[in-house]
C-alpha cells in the first residue's frame, strides 16, 4: 500500500540502519472464485498475513522487499483503531524481554528519553525466567489535535492507557 516515495525512504532506513531496522507490516492477497483449496469462508475474497522485512530482504523492480517471514492472520486483522492492531502484528516477530512500540508521531521530548530505560530498570528481575519478568508498562503521550473538540476529547483520553 505504499508509494514508490514511501519505498524509497524505507530503504534509505534499511541502508542507514541495516542491521537493527525491521519492518512489520499487513498484507494482503485476493483470491480468485474458484480458490478455496483450504475450507475457507466463500464470503472472504482477502487473505490478509503478518509480514516482516529488512535490510536482507531482496527488492523487486519497483522498490518493494520481499518479506522475510509471512504469517497468515485468519480473517480481517483490523479489529478496533488500528494503532493497537499495527503493534500487535508484530509481536510474532518479537524476541527477547522488552518490547518497545513507538508512534511515529511520538515526542523527541528530553524527560521521554529518560523515562523508558529507568522505568524498565524499576522492573528488572532477579533472575532470568522468573514468573515476574515480563510486564505490560503504558506512558501517556501528549497528543494535540487540529479537529475540534471532538479530537481534543479523543488526544486526551489517550491518557487513560
Amino acid at each position: 500500500f505504499f508509494n514508490s516515495m514511501q519505498y524509497k525512504h524505507t530503504n534509505i532506513m534499511f541502508k542507514k540502519f541495516p542491521k537493527s531496522m525491521k519492518v512489520a507490516y499487513i498484507d494482503c492477497e485476493d483470491l480468485e472464485d474458484s480458490a478455496h483449496p483450504d475450507c475457507i469462508h466463500e464470503d472472504q475474497k482477502r487473505r490478509y498475513y503478518s509480514c516482516l522485512i529488512d535490510a536482507s530482504c531482496p527488492e523487486d523492480a519497483n522498490g518493494r522487499r520481499e518479506p522475510k517471514y509471512k504469517i497468515e492472520i485468519p480473517g480481517y486483522p483490523i479489529l478496533g483503531d488500528g494503532k493497537g492492531d499495527n503493534q500487535n502484528t508484530a509481536v510474532p516477530f518479537t524476541r527477547g524481554t522488552y518490547v518497545q512500540c513507538i508512534d511515529a508521531n511520538q515526542g523527541a521530548y528530553f524527560e521521554q528519553m529518560l523515562l523508558l530505560p529507568n522505568v524498565l530498570g524499576e522492573f528488572r528481575s532477579k533472575r532470568p525466567g522468573d514468573g515476574g519478568s515480563k510486564k505490560i508498562i503504558g506512558f501517556p503521550e501528549h497528543i494535540t489535535s487540529d479537529f475540534g473538540s471532538v479530537g481534543d476529547f479523543a488526544a486526551s483520553s489517550e491518557l487513560a492507557f
